[in-house]
């Protein structure tokens, strides 16, 4: 088990969707890249901590969204 320091830091997160949005989405996940790929939605992001990742989440889940994948890149 890790101590879970390094997932209380900043990240850059790669979050894949089922379904479109459009880039006017942007503001409301935190400002977000916004790319659609077929049938998917790909959004790329800094995320101050985890906290703020569950933030996100709840977003996605209260607008329906199926969760494809959630991705932290390294620093």
């Amino acid at each position: 088990m890790t101590d879970g320091k390094k997932y209380e830091e900043s990240a850059v997160y790669e979050i894949r969707v089922k379904g479109t949005l459009d880039e006017s989405w942007s503001d409301w996940f935190g400002n977000f890249t916004i790319l659609v790929r077929d049938d998917e939605t790909v959004m790329v992001g800094p995320v101050v901590d985890q906290a703020a990742l569950h933030r996100i989440l709840t977003k996605i889940n209260d607008m329906g969204l199926s969760l494809i994948s959630v991705v932290r890149h390294p620093s």
